[in-house]
């Protein structure tokens, strides 16, 4: 049976030394706690497919995952600490009407998926003294969080229909746990164990979208910090030399290592050319 998380909490105590430690937003530790030894980004994976035409329709023909470094070399940018993925595409969306070629979706953004997450946290949990204290921590503006998501159906004859969703956590327990505040952001928290992340249905267990990660997640010891930014298509690890050099070395995660000022921004990319429209 999948163990839930926590929460949301009462109190955000635990979440307290965080604000202070933080620099800049938008760098390195302006998302996770200035003070590590070492840092490094994770790339989210990239979903691509080959698409061909039928008729009127496109219709895909194969598909692959795909790291970052992979499309940079396929596109002829570079791939660096500090791409950004609209400047790796090199300007290029998705194959024009009628003519085949390869669609890239966009990284996940502000969320690690579960796969990822899950052999990110295996590596995590051989560098802190309390894999079993965790505190992770959820962005309250998601509306799946506030009730505010729906689901959309489309019927045979083309009608749309929207159904709110239930909101996943009951409102009063939402409406009385604290938030912790940090620059332009409040997160509800939860006490984790790391292995939960390793288990099949740890989201619908806790009450969570399927497609949601933490947003924040540290262990009692503070060893290391894991930040997945809301609007970043990357998550930032702080941690110790050993850790980043295990996750950057692993094979199952795209990672490299970022300097603590690294400016995480489109601007931060100074080795590709921005699209037109940064």
């Amino acid at each position: 049976m999948t163990t839930p998380l926590e929460g949301p909490l009462a109190d955000s105590e635990s979440g307290l030394w965080i604000p202070g430690s933080l620099a800049r937003p938008g760098t390195v530790t302006g998302t996770v706690p200035a003070g590590f030894e070492a840092y490094a980004r994770i790339f989210h994976p990239v979903h691509a497919r080959l698409m061909e035409w039928d008729r009127d329709y496109p219709v895909p023909v194969q598909s692959r995952t795909m790291q970052w470094r992979d499309l940079a070399e396929t596109r002829g940018t570079l791939a660096h600490p500090l791409m950004q993925w609209n400047s790796i595409l090199a300007g290029y969306r998705n194959p024009v009407w009628n003519e085949p070629g390869w669609q890239y979706e966009d990284p996940l953004v502000g969320a690690l998926a579960a796969g990822c997450l899950a052999e990110v946290v295996r590596i995590l949990s051989s560098h802190t003294d309390s894999p079993s204290a965790c505190i992770a921590g959820l962005w309250e503006g998601w509306g799946w969080v506030s009730g505010a998501a729906v689901n959309v159906t489309v019927d045979s004859e083309g009608h749309t229909y929207e159904e709110p969703l239930p909101p996943p956590f009951h409102q009063d327990t939402v409406a009385g746990a604290a938030r912790l505040e940090l620059p332009g952001r409040k997160y509800l928290l939860f006490n984790a164990d790391l292995a939960v992340f390793t288990e099949p249905g740890w989201h619908e267990a806790s009450g969570w979208d399927v497609l949601q990660s933490p947003n924040l997640l540290w262990p009692e010891d503070r060893a290391w910090f894991l930040a997945s930014e809301i609007d970043m298509d990357s998550t930032i690890v702080g941690g110790s030399a050993a850790l980043i050099g295990q996750l950057i070395h692993s094979g199952s995660v795209e990672a490299l290592p970022v300097p603590a000022d690294g400016d995480l921004t489109h601007q931060g990319d100074v080795l590709n050319e921005r699209p037109d429209w940064q």
